[in-house]
């Protein structure tokens, strides 16, 4: 069986608390759900990215995480909402960043 790390598990609490920050969010009853959805989150970025690499293989990306916090921000503030409201499945510049990372892991693969 794969041994999964969540992307929670990573972060400090000064990282997590500038997260909450970049949520806008002061309190701390919602904190296992904000963890929740970063590790979600986290894991659906990186199968978008490349589904042979693991969150480790993107810690030291600055883009993997403000593309993180950008969907997180995305799942949590329109969470509950019905079908018939008009959403984005990915956060404005998260495709990009997708992209980037994509295309980023290719030419390491193939050059290095």
């Amino acid at each position: 069986m794969i041994e999964l790390t969540l992307y929670s598990e990573h972060l400090n609490s000064d990282d997590f608390e500038k997260i909450k920050t970049y949520l806008k969010v002061d309190t701390v009853y919602e904190d296992d759900l904000i963890s929740d959805f970063l590790d979600s989150v986290a894991l659906e970025l990186v199968d978008a990215i490349d589904s042979t690499k693991k969150v480790d293989d993107f810690l030291d990306e600055p883009r993997f995480h403000l593309a993180v916090k950008k969907q997180a921000k995305e799942e949590y503030e329109h969470r509950g909402l019905s079908a018939d409201t008009m959403r984005y499945s990915l956060a404005n510049g998260v495709l990009n960043i997708i992209h980037q990372l994509r295309a980023k892991g290719v030419v390491l693969d193939d050059y290095t």
